[in-house]
C-alpha cells in the first residue's frame, strides 16, 4: 500500500524547483530531484541526499528560509525512500518549525501539506495508526485543492484497509472516487478505482471485479506502473481468496513481471512473496507465514525511535540565524561526548592492562620465591645433608640403617630442589622438555612423546613457558609416586594460536578427586589463561587435556 503514498511524494515535489530565479541552479535541483523521486538505481537516492544535504547547509549559512525548507522536504523524501523513519520524521519538524517562524501565506500553507502529510506516512509505515490518522487530518486543514484532500483522504482510507476496517475504507473511498471524477485526474482516479475494487473484493459485493478490471485498464492506458502493479496484487488476491489458484497465479506472474520492469527490489521481492503464497506446501506455507510475522515484527522494532514525537506547537519559533546556532552547539556537544567516551574507554583499556600486569607479575613472584627456596633447600639442607653422611661413611661406628635414612632425605631434599630450580626459558625449549621427560624414563617406565619438536613454542612468552614446564613436571612427579605406570604418553598439537597438550598413564588410577598437587596444576594453568581438564577412574589409567 505505500507505493501509492510515495506518489503524492513525488507530486508534491514537483512545485520544488519553481522558488530560485537562477536557471542553472533550477536545472540541478531538478535533475537530483527526478533523481531522488525516480530513482532508477540504488546509488540514486544516495547522490540526492548528498546534493540536497549540502543545499540545505549553504541555505542555512544564507540564512535563506524558504529554500532551507524546500531541501529538508526532500531529504525527509529520500530518508523515507531509505526506511530512515526517525530521520525522515527529524527532517519534518525542522522544516515545520522554519515554516512556524514565517508569515502565513500560500507558500507555507502548501508546504505544510506535504509535511504533516509526510508524517502521516511515517506513522502509518511504523502502524501507529492513531498518529497517521491524526496527521493526515492536520494536513487536510492546510489542504485547499481538491486534488490533495482526495489523496490525502485516500491514505486515509489506506489505513482502514491495513487494519481490516473494509465498511469504513469503503465509504471514504466511493466519496473520493466521485470527488476524483469531477477533478479529470486519470492517476488518482484509478488509484482510488482499484482500491475501491479491492475492499468491495474483499466484503464480497457484486461489481468488485470489474472495478478491478476497469482499474488496471486505465493505468495500462496512462503507462502507470506502479498502480499497475497494485492492481495486479489485487486481483491476485481476489482470486486467492475465491481459491481459483489458476488466475491466482496468472495474476500473480503478472505482477512479477510489471515488478521487473519497475525494476524496484522491493516489488520484486512482494511478487516473489504472492507465487510463494499460491504454493500448498504445509511448510512453505508456515514459512510465509512465520517470515511476514518476522519481518513486521523487526520492522515495529527498527521504526520504534518515530513513534517518539515532537511537540510542534509548543517549540519555540526559532530564527534562521538560531537554527545554524543550535546546529553548532550539537556538533560541540557531539565532540565532548565522544572525548569523555574516548576517556572512558582508555580509562577502562589502562585498568585491564595494569590488571593483567599485576596478575603477571604475582605469578613471577611466585616463581621467583620457588625458585629462592629451591636454592636455600639446595644451599643449605642438602650440602648439610651430604656432609654429615660424608662424616658417617667415614667414622668405624656408623650404622648403615642411619646412613639409608639420610640418604633417602637428601634425595628428598634434592627432588624438592631440582623441581623449583630456575628454568632456563631462552635454551632451546624443545630440548628442555625433552630432558624433562626422559628424566623420569626409566626400565620400568616407558615415556612417549609425540610431535614435541613441530610446536611453536617461540610464540609463548617466559611465563607460559615456565607454567607449563612446572605443570608437566608436577605430572610426571604424580605419575612417579602415585599411578604405577608402566607407559606414559605425551602428545602436542598446535591450532593457529593454541597450544594442546595430551597426557596418558596407564597406571591404577584413582577417583578423581583433586589433591594438592592437581590443585597446584590447575591453578597454574588458570593463571595463565588455559583449561585443563582430567579423566581417571581406579584402573582405568589417568588422562589430562592442557590448552593455553
Amino acid at each position: 500500500m505505500k507505493y501509492q503514498y510515495l506518489s503524492f511524494l513525488f507530486f508534491l515535489s514537483l512545485s520544488y524547483c519553481f522558488c530560485l530565479n537562477n536557471r542553472q541552479e533550477q536545472d540541478s535541483l531538478a535533475y537530483y530531484s527526478k533523481l531522488a523521486n525516480a530513482p532508477k538505481t540504488p546509488s540514486s537516492l544516495a547522490k540526492a541526499y548528498v546534493f540536497f544535504n549540502k543545499k540545505k547547509e549553504e541555505s542555512l549559512l544564507s540564512k535563506d528560509t524558504v529554500s532551507t525548507i524546500n531541501h529538508l522536504r526532500q531529504i525527509a523524501i529520500i530518508q523515507y525512500k531509505l526506511g530512515d523513519y526517525y530521520g525522515s520524521e527529524t527532517s519534518v519538524v525542522k522544516a515545520i518549525s522554519l515554516l512556524d517562524a514565517l508569515k502565513k501565506n500560500e507558500f507555507t500553507s502548501e508546504s505544510k501539506v506535504g509535511l504533516y502529510n509526510e508524517l502521516g506516512g511515517i506513522n502509518r509505515e511504523s502502524t501507529n495508526y492513531i498518529d497517521a490518522l491524526k496527521y493526515y487530518d492536520k494536513a487536510l486543514n492546510f489542504a485547499t485543492s481538491r486534488l490533495h484532500i482526495n489523496i490525502i483522504n485516500n491514505n486515509k482510507a489506506l489505513i482502514h484497509i491495513e487494519q481490516k476496517n473494509y465498511v469504513l475504507a469503503e465509504s471514504q473511498l466511493k466519496k473520493i472516487y466521485e470527488n476524483s471524477l469531477k477533478i479529470g485526474d486519470s492517476i488518482q482516479i484509478s488509484r482510488v478505482l482499484g482500491n475501491l475494487g479491492y475492499v468491495q473484493s474483499k466484503l464480497k459485493r457484486e461489481g468488485a471485479l470489474e472495478k478491478l478490471v476497469k482499474a488496471l485498464k486505465l493505468k495500462t492506458t496512462i503507462d502507470y506502473r506502479i498502480g499497475k502493479y497494485i492492481n495486479y496484487k489485487y486481483l491476485f488476491e481476489h482470486y486467492k481468496d475465491l481459491q481459483d489458484n489458476t488466475k491466482a497465479l496468472f495474476y500473480a506472474n503478472k505482477g512479477y513481471e510489471c515488478a521487473k520492469t519497475i525494476k524496484s527490489a522491493s516489488l520484486i521481492e512482494d511478487a516473489l512473496s504472492n507465487l510463494v503464497a499460491l504454493n500448498i506446501d504445509p511448510h512453505i506455507i508456515e514459512y510465509k507465514t512465520l517470515k511476514d510475522s518476522t519481518q513486521k515484527a523487526r520492522q515495529i522494532a527498527e521504526n520504534k525511535y518515530a513513534h517518539a514525537k515532537f511537540n510542534y506547537l509548543k517549540q519555540e519559533k526559532l530564527a534562521i540565524q538560531h537554527q545554524l546556532q543550535k546546529e553548532q552547539e550539537k556538533a560541540k556537544r557531539i565532540k565532548y561526548q565522544y572525548a569523555g567516551l574516548s576517556v572512558l574507554l582508555f580509562s577502562i583499556f589502562l585498568f585491564f592492562i595494569l590488571k593483567a600486569r599485576h596478575k603477571k607479575d604475582k605469578i613471577q613472584q611466585v616463581y621467583n620465591t620457588e625458585t629462592r627456596i629451591s636454592k636455600k633447600v639446595h644451599d643449605e639442607v642438602a650440602n648439610d645433608i651430604h656432609n654429615v653422611m660424608t662424616k658417617l661413611e667415614s667414622s668405624p661406628e656408623f650404622k648403615e640403617e642411619l646412613l639409608d635414612d639420610l640418604e633417602s632425605i637428601y634425595n628428598r631434599t634434592r627432588d624438592i630442589s631440582k623441581e623449583n630450580s630456575t628454568i632456563d626459558t631462552d635454551a632451546n625449549y624443545t630440548d628442555l622438555l625433552k630432558d624433562l621427560v626422559l628424566s623420569y624414563k626409566n626400565d620400568s617406565v616407558t615415556i612417549i612423546t609425540k610431535d614435541i619438536s613441530k610446536i611453536h613454542w617461540e610464540s609463548l612468552d617466559n611465563l607460559k613457558k615456565t607454567t607449563l614446564y612446572r605443570v608437566l613436571q608436577e605430572l610426571m612427579v604424580n605419575m612417579k609416586k602415585h599411578s604405577q605406570a608402566s607407559l606414559v604418553a605425551l602428545s602436542f598439537s598446535q591450532t593457529k594460536h593454541k597450544i594442546s597438550i595430551s597426557y596418558s598413564d596407564n597406571g591404577v588410577g584413582t577417583h578423581l578427586k583433586k589433591s594438592t598437587g592437581l590443585l597446584n596444576v590447575e591453578n597454574r594453568i588458570k593463571s595463565i589463561n588455559g583449561t585443563i581438564t582430567f579423566e581417571s577412574s581406579i584402573n582405568k589409567g589417568f588422562k589430562v587435556k592442557i590448552t593455553v
